[in-house]
């Protein structure tokens, strides 16, 4: 099919359904309907062309197969962790050290790094775990929600094996191949990628500045001077674990760490010249290879430390495991249609369409600034950070290989995708992790909402004018995330002050 304006009608009524219905899925099917009609000719031909050859394709994929495999075994090795105790007890080994205020929100913060390996797991447990300890140091819900929420999605995004890595380097992988680009491993791609996660990275260090410091600004320093706990649960606490008890977290977590690191640099190395860079090898690897052998390593030790040490039975192993990847089915689902509308879009030669009509309209340089808007703003009113990598990256990154010979503009542009889909889904009422997060810390969602807001923003005016903006013309980035990260550090020190009840530190009894 020849390049024309129909070729973006898909992508359109994917993002205009999602902002009506809020339904990524039903978006994502309908804009993969659409795609098969204008490929066709026909309604129902269109129909059936979703199903077979793009969803088929989808499916039959070793490597759409092997990132579907890592993301249930991820998720299995979760539900373990939280079912054995071993994720409380590891968060609880944290809190033993918060004897004031201050210390309280840094170990939270340290909390919400610790529990890297999911987003939701991260607002439940380190949310409902710490929120005993932070009521008994009068640190408010409304804080407390926004250190849960503000460090689960952020670290999630950035950690080299979480249960989002398998949907971005699938979404990469597929970006990559209708773009032409056959030489760059997409596990590669993702780590170069990590540095320009600017929303991401800029948010971790401001949580940071905000716990260490003990200043807030606006809405959250109200919330902070006229603190209501709720009295009937401010006694609350989680079940107490015994200190070994964190190994059945960190013991699997590091194999599967390890395990994948070992097969990335045991497969890149054979392939690679003497005295090759990090990079070099990554890009020799088999990232997906890698990623399912840690994955798979990682669930079995988990199963079996928690059988060993008799914190569960076989059936509720097995059970926590398939509750865990029960987890996964939507955002699988969302995975699979996101390739299949990659497919679509590839067919209907959207981005060549797009590189005709922009022209010199919008330079390559504004292209990573562009894409972390339009995320930022799909995901805010879709809730779903999920959804909208689905939508956007398909775009974005054959574009951006389209409109420039720099990698550092691809590399940006989906660094954009990513953490503007964060940033998106901090600032929407509807997000599930907004509302996951309020839920584990007890704060009314509306009031987290209120009080998260203007950190949010603050930091993706950060990521803008530091961030994608100065990458976009040439800054490199090893300059661009320190200058941001300072920024964000002077922000909270200009800007906020001690809540009053606070200026001296409690400690508890």
């Amino acid at each position: 099919m020849e390049p024309s304006a129909l070729s973006l009608l898909p992508a359109l009524l994917a993002v205009v359904l999602a902002l009506g219905t809020r339904n990524v899925l039903l978006s994502l099917f309908s804009a993969c309907w659409l795609g098969g009609a204008l490929v066709t000719g026909s309604v129902f031909g269109g129909l059936y062309q979703v199903i077979d050859p793009w969803l088929l394709d989808a499916v039959a994929d070793r490597d759409h197969v092997k990132v579907t495999l890592f993301s249930l075994f991820v998720a299995a090795m979760v539900g373990i962790l939280s079912k054995s105790g071993g994720t409380s007890a590891m968060v609880q080994v944290l809190i033993r050290v918060a004897t004031t205020r201050r210390r309280g929100m840094v170990v939270t913060w340290l909390a919400g790094m610790v529990v890297f390996f999911d987003d939701y797991a991260n607002c439940l447990i380190v949310g409902s775990s710490m929120r005993a300890l932070s009521d008994k140091l009068q640190i408010s819900r409304e804080k407390l929600a926004y250190i849960v929420d503000s460090t689960a999605a952020p670290i999630a995004s950035v950690a080299l094996v979480s249960t989002w890595i398998g949907y971005e380097v699938g979404l990469m992988g597929d970006g990559l191949a209708a773009a032409g680009i056959t030489d760059i491993d997409a596990y590669a791609f993702f780590i170069q990628g990590i540095p320009y996660r600017f929303y991401s990275l800029f948010t971790i260090v401001f949580v940071g500045a905000i716990a260490f410091s003990g200043r807030d600004f606006g809405p959250m320093l109200q919330a902070e001077e006229n603190l209501e706990l709720p009295q009937d649960e401010a006694e609350s606490s989680e079940t107490e674990h015994p200190a070994w008890r964190a190994l059945l977290a960190i013991v699997p977590i590091g194999v599967l760490i390890l395990v994948t690191g070992a097969v990335l640099w045991i497969d890149g190395s054979a392939g690679a010249a003497p005295g090759a860079a990090l990079f070099e090898v990554l890009g020799n690897a088999d990232g997906y290879n890698a990623m399912l052998k840690g994955s798979l390593a990682g669930m079995l030790v988990a199963a079996i430390l928690s059988l060993g040490t008799r914190s569960l039975k076989l059936k509720a192993t097995f059970d926590a495991g398939l509750d865990g990847m029960g987890s996964l089915f939507e955002a699988l689902a969302v995975l699979f249609l996101a390739w299949s509308l990659g497919t679509a879009m590839g067919e209907l030669q959207a981005a060549a369409y797009l590189v005709d009509l922009l022209g010199d309209s919008l330079p390559a340089a504004m292209l990573p600034t562009a894409v972390f808007v339009v995320s930022a703003a799909t995901a805010f009113a879709t809730g779903s950070s999920f959804g909208t990598m689905g939508i956007v990256m398909p775009i974005a990154l054959p574009l951006s290989f389209a409109l420039s010979d720099d990698p550092m503009i691809a590399l940006a542009a989906s660094g954009a995708v990513l953490s503007g889909a964060c940033w998106g889904d901090h600032c929407s009422p509807i997000s599930d992790t907004t509302i996951l997060s309020s839920v584990g810390a007890g704060c009314e969602v509306s009031r987290h909402v209120k009080t998260q807001l203007p950190y949010a923003m603050l930091c993706g005016l950060v990521a803008v004018v530091l961030g994608t903006i100065p990458v976009g013309f040439g800054a490199p980035v090893w300059l661009v995330l320190p200058m941001g990260m300072v920024a964000c550090v002077a922000l909270v020190w200009g800007l906020g002050r001690a809540p009053k009840r606070a200026v001296s530190a409690e400690v508890v009894a």
